[in-house]
C-alpha cells in the first residue's frame, strides 16, 4: 500500500495516500472532535468542529475534508482551536435544547434518574432518548464549562409522527446531513434532503410529501446514523441500556438478510444494518417489524392439552407424554407435518426424521406468505379435506376452517394463537427468530448461522428440541441429538426456500405479509399504513360524546392546556385535588391535578405534560374532541389556613398545579411567594396568572436564561439567607424536584408539603403502585394524599418503586403510533395514522 508520513501533534504518523487528516489522526489514535463526519460517509465538513492548524495553510481547515500529504505538520489542539470549537458548539447549542448541560443539578439528577424521562418533545437531555449516545452532549460535558452565553431558541417545530415507525423532532436537528447523505449512499436517490434556507432549514421531503410518498423504504439507516435523536425509532427509542447482540439472519422471509440485533432487558427492541452499504440494507419488516413481532403480547408460553373440551396448561412432561401416546396410536392411519419453508434447517430435519422414521407420514411445506392453498405437495391438501389425514402437526396458521374440521387429532407447535391453536388437541409453544439457535439456508442457497440473542418467553422451547423430545416420547431411540451443533452436522442435502418475487428490501412492494401463516400487520399495526393486509380493526374510534374539550393548546413545549366540560367536578373541586381521565374505553386510567375550575361554566382546567401513554393520547386531542371518562374530584385537598408567609414552588406540570394552591393560601390571608422553576425560559408558563394570586413571583431556570440559575430549592435558600421568614413550603413538580427541595430544606425547620401525584397510576388505591413510606408508615398517595410531609417521605424507596414500572411504561407508550386527527396514509387511505395497537 502506498503510504505517506506526516506529523500530528508532534507525533510521526503513517497514513495511506489519499487519506484525510481526520482519517490519518484516527488511525493513529489521535482524537479530533467531529459530529458530521462518519467513516461510512463521504467527507462533508458541515459541523466545523474538526478544524485543525496546518503549517503553511491559512486559516483553520476542517480535517475531514483536507487530504493528508507527505511532510504535513498538523496541530489538533491549541488555545485558539479550543476557543473556536467552543464558539461553534455554543452556536450549535443555541438552537438545540441544552439546559441539562449547564444545570448545576445534572449529576444528582442523572444519579436519581439514570433513564431519560419519556416525553413527546425532547426539551433537554433528561427528556432525550439519545442521551447515552449523544455526541453533542459528550463534547459539551468534555469542556468542563457551565457557561453558554447565547440564548437558547426553541423553534417549536411540529414533531412529525405522520409516518409508520419513525418520529422526527426537528427541534433537535443540527443539520449535520448524515441522514440524507446515508440515504443517498444506500439508495442512490435520497428520499430526504435539506429543505428551506437559513433559520428555517431542516431535513424534509420534496414538496412536503409524507415519507411513504417520498420513496422511503424504511430501511432505518437514517435512524441509526442520526447523532441527535432528531430521527428516532418509535418502538425502540425509550428502551434504556441497549446492547448489541450477535449478527444473525432475519428468517421472516427467504432473503435471510443479516442484521444486528439490539437487546434491552432481555428483549429484542431494534434491529440494524450490519454496515452502511447498499447490500446490507433491510426491508421495513426486518428493520422495524421484527422486534414487535417477536415481542407480540399474546405469545404462546405454556404447553396446553385439551381436557373436557377446554385447553388447559400442563407441564412439558405431561404434554409430551400425552401427544406421543396419541400420535403413536395413529401412526398408520395417515399423518402429516405441515412446516414452513422458512424454518431452521435443524427444525426441518427433525420434522422429516420423526415423520418418516416413526410416523410413516409425510412432511408438507408452506412457502413464505402462503396458506392452505399453497401447501405442497398438493395431494396433502386433498387428503386432509377427504379425511384421509387422521393426525397432524401444524407449525403455524395455515389451515382453512374446513381443513381444521377434517383432522381428528391436531397438534400445533407455534408462537402465536390462531384458529389452528384454538381447535388443536395440544398446543406446544415454540421459540422463534432471535430466540432460537441453528442455521438457515436462504433463497440464494447460502447457509447462515442463527445466534440466539434472547430467551423465549415463559416455557417456550426451541422447535428442534420439541420434536426431538416428541420422538423420545414415542420410543424412538435414534433421536439422540443433544446440541444444535451435533444436529447441524447431521444435515445433508437440504434445499433452500423459494425466492420471493423481486427483492423486498429495495422497495415497499412485495414486503413479507405473513410469518408462519400469521398476518404480520395484525401484530405490528403500523404496517397497515404501508398497505400490508390485516384482519384486525384499522383504528380505535375516539368517543363522540362524553366530556367535551372546550379549549386545547400546547402552551409551551410538551405542556398542553385542556379546558374540559365537567360540571360535577367543577362544582366540588378544591385546591390540591385531582381527576382521573380515560380518553376512550381502552385507555389507561391516569391522574391529573386540577389547575382551575369554573363552577358557573361547569369546566375544569388541566395542564397535561406529554410524558407517557395516557398523557400522549390527551396531547393528541383537539378542541371539540371528547374524553370518555372524567372522575373526580379525588384526593384530599390541601389543608389551607393562615400561617404567615407561604412559599409555593412549582416545576414542570407543577407550574399550573400551584395556581389554585397559591390562590387558596392568599384568600386565607397569607403572604404568598410563588417560585416557578423551568429548564429554560421557553418552558415557563402561567406567569400572569400566578402574579395575580401571589404577593411575589420568583423565577428560576436551570440554564439561567430567566431569573436565578437553579431551581425552587435555590429560591428558598436565597430567601432564607436574605433573612426572610418562611412559615410553610408547598412543592409540586417532578419527584426529583420535590426530593431536592426536601433535602435542601431539611435543616430549616419549616413545614414542607409535597404532592406525590407523579407516582400515581390507578388513582383509587387498588393497584398499590403509589405506595410510599411516610414517617415509617405505609401510605397510598392517591387516597391518603396527595400531600405529605416532604421531610418524612422515604425518597429512596419511592424512587426504587418508580424504577420498577419503567419497562411497563415504555411498553405502553409504544402502542401509541400516530398523530391526532383523522389523517390517513397516502398509500392506503382506509388506514388512519392515529391508529393504536390492537394489543392495547
Amino acid at each position: 500500500m502506498d503510504t505517506i508520513t506526516l506529523t500530528i501533534d508532534g507525533k510521526p504518523v503513517t497514513a495511506a495516500r489519499g487519506a484525510t487528516v481526520l482519517e490519518a489522526a484516527r488511525a493513529a489514535g489521535i482524537h479530533i472532535p467531529t459530529l458530521c463526519a462518519h467513516e461510512d460517509l463521504p467527507n462533508f465538513g458541515a459541523c466545523r468542529l474538526c478544524i485543525v492548524e496546518i503549517d503553511g495553510v491559512r486559516g483553520f481547515p476542517t480535517s475531514c475534508t483536507t487530504p493528508a500529504v507527505e511532510g504535513m505538520v498538523v496541530r489538533t489542539h491549541s488555545d485558539e482551536l479550543a476557543e473556536l470549537r467552543d464558539n461553534t458548539l455554543e452556536l450549535m447549542l443555541s438552537g438545540h435544547p441544552n439546559a441539562c448541560l449547564v444545570c448545576d443539578h445534572r449529576e444528582d439528577c442523572e444519579r436519581y434518574r439514570p433513564v431519560a424521562t419519556k416525553a413527546g418533545r425532547s426539551t433537554r437531555c433528561g427528556f432525550c432518548s439519545n442521551r447515552p449516545e449523544c455526541g453533542i452532549r459528550r463534547m459539551a460535558i468534555a469542556q468542563h464549562s457551565r457557561r453558554l452565553d447565547l440564548p437558547t431558541i426553541y423553534s417549536m417545530h411540529k414533531v412529525e409522527r405522520d409516518d409508520p415507525f419513525i418520529e422526527r423532532d426537528h427541534n433537535l436537528c443540527v443539520l449535520c446531513g448524515r441522514c440524507w447523505r446515508i440515504c443517498e449512499q444506500i439508495h442512490g436517490t435520497p428520499a430526504i434532503s435539506i429543505i428551506h434556507r437559513g433559520r428555517h432549514a431542516r431535513i424534509g421531503t420534496a414538496f412536503g410529501r409524507s415519507w411513504v410518498e417520498s420513496g422511503c423504504t424504511f430501511c432505518g439507516a437514517c435512524v441509526d446514523i442520526c447523532p441527535t435523536a432528531t430521527i428516532t425509532d418509535r418502538y425502540a427509542r425509550w428502551y434504556a441500556d441497549r446492547q448489541e447482540a450477535a449478527v444473525s439472519p432475519c428468517t421472516i422471509c427467504p432473503e435471510g438478510c443479516s442484521m444486528r440485533q439490539i437487546v434491552s432487558q432481555g428483549r429484542i427492541v431494534a434491529t440494524a444494518m450490519t454496515s452502511f452499504k447498499p447490500e446490507s440494507r433491510l426491508c421495513a419488516v426486518g428493520r422495524f417489524a421484527f422486534p414487535q413481532l417477536i415481542n407480540a403480547r399474546h405469545r404462546l408460553t405454556r404447553p396446553l392439552l385439551r381436557e373436557g373440551g377446554e385447553l388447559v396448561p400442563v407441564t412439558w412432561d405431561e404434554a409430551l407424554a400425552a401427544v406421543g401416546k396419541m400420535l403413536l396410536a395413529k401412526r398408520y392411519e395417515g399423518f402429516v407435518a405441515i412446516v414452513a419453508e422458512s424454518h431452521t434447517r435443524e427444525a426441518k430435519f427433525m420434522y422429516e426424521k420423526i415423520t418418516r422414521e416413526i410416523m410413516n407420514g409425510r412432511v408438507a411445506y408452506v412457502p413464505p406468505g402462503g396458506g392452505f392453498d399453497q401447501i405442497h405437495p398438493a395431494e396433502v391438501r386433498q387428503d386432509i379435506l377427504a379425511g384421509r389425514v387422521k393426525a397432524a402437526i401444524v407449525t403455524g396458521d395455515y389451515l382453512s376452517q374446513e381443513a381444521l374440521g377434517a383432522i381428528e387429532y391436531l397438534v400445533v407447535i407455534d408462537f402465536l394463537p390462531s384458529a389452528a391453536s384454538e381447535r388443536a388437541d395440544a398446543v406446544l409453544p415454540a421459540a422463534v427468530l432471535a430466540e432460537a439457535e441453528g442455521t438457515f439456508r436462504n433463497a440464494a442457497g447460502e447457509v447462515k448461522r442463527l445466534a440466539r440473542a434472547i430467551n423465549a418467553p415463559g416455557e417456550a422451547r426451541p422447535e428442534w428440541t420439541i420434536v426431538r423430545d416428541l420422538g423420545k416420547a414415542m420410543g424412538a431411540r435414534a433421536v439422540v441429538y443433544t446440541s444444535v451443533s451435533q444436529l447441524t452436522a447431521a444435515i445433508e442435502g437440504d434445499r433452500p426456500p423459494p425466492h420471493l418475487p423481486g427483492r423486498p428490501r429495495d422497495t415497499l412492494k412485495d414486503l413479507p405479509t405473513r410469518f408462519r401463516g400469521h398476518l404480520i400487520a395484525d401484530h405490528v399495526p403500523a404496517l397497515a399504513a404501508l398497505g400490508l393486509p390485516t384482519s384486525r380493526q384499522a383504528q380505535r374510534l375516539r368517543p363522540t360524546d362524553g366530556f367535551a374539550i372546550v379549549e386545547k393548546s400546547e402552551i409551551v413545549p410538551n405542556f398542553h392546556r385542556l379546558v374540559i366540560k365537567a360540571p360535577a367536578v367543577a362544582r366540588h373541586a378544591k385546591a390540591g385535588q385531582f381527576v382521573i381521565l380515560m380518553v376512550d374505553e381502552q385507555s389507561e386510567r391516569a391522574p391529573f391535578t386540577l389547575v382551575d375550575w369554573d363552577r358557573q361554566a361547569g369546566t375544569i382546567t388541566l395542564i397535561v405534560e406529554d410524558v407517557g401513554r395516557a398523557s400522549h393520547e390527551l396531547a393528541l386531542l383537539q378542541q371539540g374532541d371528547h374524553i370518555a371518562h372524567v372522575s373526580g374530584p379525588l384526593g384530599l385537598p390541601l389543608a389551607v389556613k393562615k400561617v404567615g408567609t407561604v412559599l409555593v414552588g412549582g416545576g414542570c406540570y407543577g407550574l399550573g398545579a400551584i395556581y389554585p394552591i397559591a390562590r387558596a393560601m392568599k384568600e386565607a390571608g397569607n403572604r404568598v411567594i410563588c417560585a416557578a422553576e423551568a429548564c429554560s425560559e421557553f418552558g415557563l408558563y402561567m406567569e400572569a396568572e400566578l402574579r395575580q394570586v401571589c404577593d411575589e413571583l420568583l423565577i428560576a431556570t436551570k440554564d439561567g436564561s430567566r431569573g436565578i440559575k437553579g431551581g425552587v430549592q435555590e429560591v428558598i435558600l436565597n430567601l432564607c439567607q436574605a433573612g426572610i421568614r418562611i412559615d410553610q413550603i408547598v412543592a409540586i413538580g417532578c419527584a426529583f424536584m420535590m426530593r431536592m427541595v426536601a433535602e435542601k430544606t431539611a435543616h430549616l425547620g419549616v413545614s414542607l408539603q409535597v404532592a406525590l401525584n407523579p407516582i400515581m397510576v390507578d388513582g383509587t388505591g387498588m393497584c398499590g403502585a403509589c405506595r410510599v413510606a411516610v414517617d415509617g408508615q405505609t401510605k397510598f398517595a392517591c387516597v391518603d394524599g396527595p400531600f405529605f410531609d416532604g421531610h418524612k417521605v422515604d425518597w429512596e424507596g419511592l424512587f426504587a418503586r418508580r424504577g420498577a414500572f419503567l419497562r411497563a411504561e415504555v411498553e405502553a407508550l409504544t402502542q401509541v403510533n400516530g398523530p391526532g386527527g383523522r389523517k390517513t396514509c397516502p398509500s392506503n387511505p382506509t388506514v388512519a395514522l392515529d391508529v393504536l395497537s390492537a394489543e392495547c
